[in-house]
């Protein structure tokens, strides 16, 4: 079997390509924006229509796990990453009439807004999103779900929560993420402040490896055309996430300097968690 793995040089592919590689049956294909240097993942700017169709034509894949993807809050970045990319996935599979499996990457940050009644948040919730990143991957979901009504396609979705990890991985645009290089910058030297915003949210955060388990039974047992919630089920409030990071490296909350602005108080939740009952049930 023929499984395209997008985006694999980034955090969360290095975890499932762990799982991919122990089935032996399976003949892996990588591919990111730019080449690793060490020939096993192909170079595909993947918003580019005719390169995709390139890669397309030639791997003609039986799975794709399409994780590349765009988290800058910046719609010019966004969109071309998690919308254009996808489409032109989906186009390419049309024109060569490849029949394969697509798992597509969401993000909680699809809700939005919500109220705190409303948690555990399911995958039936209207979604309002009130961040570029989180109104891209609406368009996506949209986008998939068109594409599997009107061309029949076998798509299916994940709707990950917060990603934790090896702090070496995770990207620096993430919370933990920014907390472990403001770490390493204390260690160094450079900085006498670790500067975050918002610390009394609550979130719903899931270890990275726990997550590609969850990519992997989607795209092995997942509904065409359904999305999954992909997180713990439970919350837990930011200070309390920072205290545990700076425990870890031997700091206290004194290193701490919170800013917040009424922008981004607005566009802030304050909770939300996970309704997983529809994954387990896979």
């Amino acid at each position: 079997m023929r499984v395209l793995v997008t985006g694999a040089s980034g955090f969360t592919a290095h975890y499932l390509l762990k799982l991919l590689a122990a089935e032996s049956s399976f003949e892996l294909y990588l591919t990111d924006c730019v080449s690793n240097g060490l020939g096993n993942i192909l170079d595909c700017d993947l918003t580019q229509k005719g390169r995709v169709e390139e890669l397309i034509k030639n791997i003609r894949p039986d799975r794709i796990y399409h994780l590349a993807g765009s988290f800058t809050n910046n719609y010019d970045i966004d969109y071309p990453v998690n919308v254009l990319s996808t489409k032109n996935i989906l186009d390419a599979l049309l024109k060569f009439s490849i029949s394969s499996r697509v798992l597509l990457i969401g993000s909680s940050a699809e809700y939005g807004l919500i109220n705190a009644k409303d948690n555990p948040v399911n995958e039936n919730h209207p979604l309002w999103p009130c961040r570029i990143q989180g109104l891209t991957k609406v368009y996506q979901t949209h986008l998939m779900k068109f594409y599997c009504k009107v061309y029949k396609m076998d798509l299916v979705m994940a709707r990950p929560f917060n990603l934790s990890g090896d702090s070496k991985r995770i990207s620096k645009l993430m919370f933990i993420g920014k907390v472990y290089e403001q770490i390493e910058r204390i260690r160094k030297g450079e900085l006498s402040k670790i500067v975050v915003g918002n610390l009394e949210a609550k979130r719903d955060y899931i270890d990275v490896e726990e997550a590609v388990k969850f990519y992997q039974k989607i795209m092995e047992r997942g509904m065409a055309g359904e999305v999954y919630n992909v997180g713990s089920g439970s919350c837990v409030k930011m200070r309390d996430l920072l205290r545990l990071l700076l425990k870890e490296a031997g700091l206290d909350m004194k290193v701490v300097q919170v800013v917040t602005s009424p922008a981004t108080d607005q566009t802030d939740v304050p909770e939300i968690c996970a309704d997983i009952r529809k994954i387990k049930k896979l």
